[in-house]
C-alpha cells in the first residue's frame, strides 16, 4: 500500500502556497538546468537524503518534485519508512510542472 500522495503540478503548487515544503530531490548531476521559481524550495538530492533528513521538518507537510518523478518515489517511500507522515509527490515531476505552466527558472 502507498503511504504517501500524488499531486498533480497545480495540486503541488496550491499545497505550496498552503505551507508545504518543496523537496527538490534531483541529483545535481542529472544536468537539469530548470528549477522551480518558487521562495522557497530545499535543494536535497536523493543520494543524500539519507545523511541531511534532519533538514527536513517532521511536522509539515513534504512535496517532492524530481525530474520525471521516479526519484521521487524512491525519496517518498524513504521518508515514510523513517516516519514522516504527510509525503507527497510531483506526477511527471518538473517536466509537467513547466508544462503546465508553472512557474520556473
Amino acid at each position: 500500500m502507498t503511504m504517501f500522495k500524488k499531486l498533480t503540478p497545480r495540486e503541488a503548487y496550491a499545497a505550496y502556497i498552503l505551507g508545504s515544503l518543496i523537496v527538490d530531490v534531483r541529483d545535481h548531476s542529472a544536468g537539469d538546468s530548470k528549477n522551480l521559481d518558487v521562495r522557497q524550495v530545499v535543494a536535497l538530492p536523493l543520494s543524500e537524503l539519507d545523511q541531511r533528513l534532519n533538514e527536513l521538518p517532521s511536522n509539515r507537510p513534504v512535496v517532492l518534485l524530481s525530474n520525471i518523478g521516479i526519484r521521487g518515489k524512491e525519496a517518498a517511500r524513504m521518508l515514510v519508512e523513517r516516519g514522516y507522515q504527510d509525503v507527497s509527490i510531483v506526477t511527471g515531476g518538473i517536466k509537467a510542472w513547466e508544462q503546465e505552466g508553472l512557474p520556473v527558472k
